[in-house]
């Protein structure tokens, strides 16, 4: 085996085994798979449209780290948004629903700034037909893993 043979498989067992050192504390911690069969359990009457896998990093309450979704909703129709979080997370998972990607209106959410209050779920009759945009975060900017689920009545 020469040099250049030898480098290559030394590279290779290295990162076989620098994936085993991370692989398994992300599927442990934040694979959202416990909290997603779960979150199934909670839907009753409602058929499940889309599941997000979210995972943020730390941020600041005045600039909070997000991720946003474009969702099409019908006008008539029930939906159910419903956040699952891991039970590690420090904060809870907010889920708000946006007119347009600025967030300059906001349509519902899980999370009552004024109040604290923390909600289950948002269920949300949607009066018009359209493109709207969902937002993710966690209470205060902080780091935090969980699922999103999104259904609709049956």
């Amino acid at each position: 085996m020469n040099l250049k043979s030898l480098t290559i498989a030394l590279f290779l067992i290295f990162g076989l085994l620098l994936s085993f050192v991370s692989t398994p504390e992300y599927i442990g911690k934040c694979s959202g798979d416990t909290e997603y069969k779960l979150g199934l359990t909670k839907l009753n009457k409602y058929k499940l449209i889309k599941d997000y896998r979210v995972k943020l990093k730390d941020g600041t309450p005045e600039n909070p780290p997000t991720i946003n979704y474009m969702i099409s909703l019908k006008a008539g129709l029930k939906y159910k948004f419903l956040p699952m979080n891991i039970p590690d997370n420090k904060s809870k998972m907010i889920m708000s629903i946006y007119l347009n990607k600025e967030k300059t209106v906001l349509l519902a959410t899980t999370f009552n700034k004024l109040s604290g209050k923390h909600y289950p779920s948002i269920d949300f009759n949607c009066k018009t037909t359209g493109t709207f945009y969902l937002f993710f975060e966690f209470e205060n900017g902080m780091k935090g893993c969980g699922v999103g689920l999104f259904a609709v009545e049956n």
